[in-house]
C-alpha cells in the first residue's frame, strides 16, 4: 500500500486522525507502516532555509511532534506516480536539489502502525484506501478535500461527513 492514501472514514473519532488524509510512505506486512498527515497545515512555515520559499509546515501524526521531517512530495505525469522523498539531517544544513523544491513541505511528526495494526483498522473500516490524486496532494489540501472525497465515495459517507463532531450539542 505504499504511495496510498488513506482517508479516515468519517466513524474515526480519534483526534489525531478525525477527518484526515494521510499519506502512506511506507508499508511493509512485516514492519508495519508509517505516513504524514497532508490535510492539516499548522499555518506556519520555515523561513530560514537559504533559497527556498517558505516551506509550510503541517500536522504528520502523533508520533514524535517535536521532531520536523522535511519531505517532498509530487504528482508526476509521465508515468502517472508520486514522487516522494523526505531530507534527513538538521533542516539549516540540508543541500536539497532543485528538482525536489516543488511540493517541499515539513511535518511536525508522523503517523505510524505497528505489524498488522493499519490492516486491522482497515478490516474495521476505520479507513478508507485511494490511490493518490494531483488535488489531493496540494499544499492546499484541508478539510475540504477530505468532504470531497466523502461526496465522491457514497452518500452514506457523504451524509456522516456532514454531521457535527458533537451532535449531542445542538
Amino acid at each position: 500500500m505504499t504511495g496510498s492514501l488513506l482517508v479516515a472514514h468519517p466513524s474515526l473519532t480519534d483526534s489525531n486522525f478525525r477527518r484526515t488524509i494521510v499519506f502512506l510512505s511506507h508499508h511493509s506486512a512485516d514492519e508495519g507502516a508509517t505516513g504524514l498527515v497532508v490535510n492539516r497545515p499548522l499555518g506556519e512555515s520555515l523561513s530560514d532555509l537559504p533559497g527556498l520559499q517558505p516551506v509550510p509546515v503541517f500536522f504528520g501524526g502523533p508520533v514524535q511532534t517535536s521532531e520536523i521531517i522535511l519531505a517532498s512530495l509530487q504528482w508526476r505525469s509521465d508515468p502517472t506516480v508520486v514522487a516522494f522523498r523526505t531530507f534527513p539531517g538538521p533542516i539549516g544544513n540540508l543541500d536539497i536539489e532543485p528538482e525536489w523544491h516543488p511540493g517541499l513541505r515539513a511535518f511536525a511528526g508522523y503517523s505510524g502502525w505497528t505489524r498488522g495494526q493499519l490492516e486491522g483498522e482497515i478490516e474495521e473500516k476505520a479507513w478508507i484506501v485511494i490511490p493518490p490524486t494531483r488535488e489531493l496532494l496540494s499544499l492546499d489540501a484541508s478539510d475540504s478535500e477530505w468532504k470531497f472525497i466523502m461526496r465522491q465515495t457514497s452518500p452514506l459517507l457523504h451524509l456522516l461527513s456532514e454531521a457535527p463532531d458533537h451532535p449531542e450539542l445542538n
